[in-house]
C-alpha cells in the first residue's frame, strides 16, 4: 500500500470512492502473464453504499442508484483474470478511463479498482 498514491496518478480518473478503506494493494499478476509486457495493480477496498453509489455516478457510465438492476458478471468479463469471483456476492464491473475496471460486490460495501496498462 506504499505506492497506493503513485498508482492512482497513473493515467486520468483513477481515484476511490469518498472515504473508501483500502484493504490491499497487488500487482495484476494473471494479467501480466497472459500480455506480454502487460502490467497492473488491484486496489480493494471497502466504502459505505452511498459513496460507492456516489462513486459510479460521477466516474463511469453507470448509474449509481440502480447498481442493482445490472446484470451479475460472468468469471469470462475482461479485465478480471485476477480476481476470483466465487467469494463475491452478485459481482458486477464496469470498464471507464480508458485503462481500468470498477469490480463491486452487492449488497454494496466491497469493491475492487483494476487499473492495468501495456509498454508503448
Amino acid at each position: 500500500m506504499d505506492h497506493l498514491d503513485d498508482i492512482l496518478t497513473i493515467g486520468q480518473g483513477h481515484e476511490l470512492p469518498e472515504n473508501a478503506e483500502v484493504l490491499s494493494v497487488s500487482p495484476a499478476v494473471n494479467f501480466a502473464t497472459n500480455f506480454p509486457g502487460g502490467w497492473g495493480y488491484i486496489i480493494a477496498f471497502t466504502a459505505q453504499d452511498q459513496d460507492i453509489r456516489n462513486y459510479v455516478t460521477n466516474n463511469t457510465e453507470g448509474l449509481g442508484d440502480i447498481i442493482e438492476n445490472y446484470p451479475t458478471t460472468s468469471p469470462d468479463s475482461g479485465g478480471l483474470e485476477d480476481i476470483d469471483l466465487s467469494n463475491i456476492s452478485n459481482p458486477w464491473r464496469i470498464s471507464f478511463a480508458g485503462d481500468a475496471v470498477l469490480l463491486l460486490e452487492r449488497p454494496l460495501g466491497r469493491g475492487w479498482l483494476i487499473i492495468r496498462g501495456a509498454p508503448r
